[in-house]
C-alpha cells in the first residue's frame, strides 16, 4: 500500500512553521508497511488545494492522473477564513457543507469545559461535507473528516500535532493496519538510529564502507546536524519482530566499526548520555562559559534529575566577569587575551575549585556576529570567527582543545557546546 501526504497551510509554505506531522505520519504509515510516496505542501488557497484532492485521488486534474491507495491530510480545519479544507473537499465531491450537530455539541462541551465562551466563528468546524464521515476530536475542536475521492480513502485531521496525533491513533491507525492485512503482501518497516560525535559525515561513511550500498535490508543511510552524525537503519519485513531482529546484526557491526565514536541511540541526546555517565559513576559537573552564554549550563540542566550531578555554572562574558567571578589572572588576559589556551585552562581550573566539583567544563571563543560574517565584532588575525577552546578540569590537571568551527554564529556556539559534553564523554568512559 502506497500513501501520500498532504500538508495544508500559509506557514508551512512560508517556512514560519516546520511541518512535524508530515514527518511523525511518515513513521507512522511506516511502521504499518505503508509506502509514503509523497510529501505535499500547499498553501491556504482553495482551488491549489482542490488540485491536489483530485491528483491525490486519481481524479481528473491538469497535474496527474495517478491515484494512491491512502491520502491523509493535515490543517486548514481551524474556525477562521484561511481555513480553506472542508469547503476544498466539498469542492471536491461536488456537494455542499451540513452542520453536524453532534459535532457542535463537542465544540460547544469544549468551551464549558475551559470556562470560555465560544466564539460564532467556531460553528464553520461543525460544517461537514455532506456524506463524508466524522472523526472525533477529544482534545481539541476540529473534528476531522473522512471519506473516499474517487475509490482513494481520505483522512482530514486538525494541523495542530497535539489534536492530530491523538486523532490519528484513535481513529486512523486500526483502520489503516486492518487495510494492510487485507492485502495481505506488504512489509512492516522497523527502525533503528545510532548517534556519533567526533567524526564528520564523510568520515563516518568511508568507515560504514558497503553497509551503505543500495538495494540491501536492511539500508543504511547517515545524516547531520551541527556535527552529530546519525546513522539511520531501516528494516523490512512481513511483521514488527521479523523486522526488528533483521536490525541487530547490522547494529552490532555498526558498533564494531563505529566504536566509542557512538553517545546513543534513538531519541538519546548527547547531554543525556552525559549526565547518565555522570550519576552512573557520582560524579558532579560545573561550567565556565564566555561565548556559548549559558547554553552548556541549559544543555546540561534540561536533563530531568540533573540537579544529582550538575552544581554550578559560570557565564563570564566580559574579562572583568572572568576576574571578579573566576580570580582570572588578569596578567594571563592581558598577555594572551580572553580566547585562548591559557585562559580557558584558568576558567576550568577555577570553575572545578570553586564549585568543589570531580569536573568543570569551560568554553571561551570567538563565535562573531549572526549570519556569521565576520565584522568589527569578528575574528582578529590569528584568531578568527569560530576559533574556541574548550577546558576540562578534574582534581588531577586541566586539558584545553583548540576548535575552528565553521558556519555562523549559531552554529558555532552549537558544535562548541556539543565539543564539551563530548570531551567529556569521553573522560567518564
Amino acid at each position: 500500500m502506497n500513501a501520500i501526504i498532504i500538508s495544508i497551510g500559509d506557514e508551512l509554505i512560508l517556512g514560519q512553521t516546520v511541518d512535524t506531522n508530515a514527518a511523525w505520519l511518515s513513521q507512522q504509515l511506516s511502521s504499518l508497511g505503508i509506502t509514503v510516496r509523497e510529501h505535499i505542501t500547499v498553501g491556504d488557497d482553495i482551488n491549489a488545494i482542490v488540485g491536489q484532492l483530485r491528483r491525490a485521488g486519481g481524479m481528473p486534474s491538469a497535474l496527474n492522473n495517478d491515484a494512491v491507495e491512502v491520502v491523509l491530510v493535515t490543517g486548514g480545519l481551524g474556525p477562521t477564513d484561511d481555513d480553506l479544507t472542508r469547503h476544498a473537499l466539498a469542492k471536491v465531491l461536488e456537494t455542499e457543507l451540513k452542520l453536524h450537530q453532534p459535532s457542535l455539541g463537542r465544540i460547544e462541551q469544549f468551551f464549558v469545559r475551559l470556562n470560555k465562551p465560544m466564539s460564532q466563528t467556531n460553528h464553520v468546524q461543525a460544517m461537514i461535507p455532506c456524506g463524508c464521515d466524522v472523526l472525533e476530536n477529544n482534545v481539541g475542536t476540529a473534528p476531522g473528516i473522512t471519506t473516499q475521492i474517487g475509490k482513494t480513502p481520505v483522512f482530514f485531521l486538525p494541523g495542530v500535532p497535539a489534536e492530530m496525533k491523538v486523532m490519528f491513533d484513535e481513529s486512523v491507525k486500526d483502520k489503516l493496519r486492518q487495510k494492510v492485512s487485507a492485502g495481505g503482501a506488504e512489509k512492516v518497516c522497523a527502525y533503528r538510529t545510532l548517534h556519533t560525535y567526533g567524526a564528520g559525515e564523510s568520515s563516518i561513511a568511508e568507515m560504514l564502507g558497503d553497509m551503505m550500498s543500495r538495494g540491501r535490508n536492511p539500508v543504511v543511510n547517515c545524516t547531520a546536524a551541527h556535527s552529530i552524525v546519525s546513522i539511520r537503519i531501516i528494516s523490512r519485513g512481513p511483521d514488527e519482530k521479523t523486522a526488528r531482529v533483521l536490525i541487530e546484526p547490522v547494529e552490532r557491526e555498526l558498533r564494531k566499526r563505529l566504536g566509542t565514536f557512538i553517545f546513543g541511540s534513538d531519541e538519546d541526546t548527547l547531554a543525556g548520555v552525559v549526565g547518565g555517565l555522570l550519576r552512573r559513576n557520582g560524579s558532579t559537573v560545573a561550567v565556565a562559559e564566555s561565548c556559548t552564554g549559558g547554553l552548556l549550563a541549559k544543555e546540561l540542566t534540561d536533563i530531568s534529575g540533573s540537579s544529582s550531578y550538575f552544581m554550578a555554572g559560570w557565564v563570564t562574558y566580559s574579562n572583568d566577569a572572568k576576574v571578579r567571578f573566576l580570580q582570572v589572572n588578569p596578567e594571563i588576559l592581558e598577555r594572551y587575551g580572553a580566547v585562548s589556551e591559557q585562559v580557558a585552562c584558568e576558567l576550568a581550573r577555577n570553575a572545578c575549585r570553586e564549585s568543589q566539583t570531580d569536573y568543570a567544563l569551560s568554553i571561551t571563543g570567538i563565535a562573531g556576529p549572526t549570519g556569521g560574517i565576520a565584522g568589527p565584532t569578528g575574528g582578529a588575525e590569528g584568531k578568527p570567527v569560530g576559533l574556541v577552546y574548550i577546558g576540562l578540569a578534574d582534581r588531577g590537571g586541566v586539558e584545553v582543545v583548540r576548535n575552528v568551527f565553521p558556519g555562523g554564529r549559531d552554529c558555532v556556539r552549537r558544535r562548541a557546546v556539543y565539543s564539551a559534553l563530548n570531551i567529556l564523554r569521553l573522560k567518564l568512559l
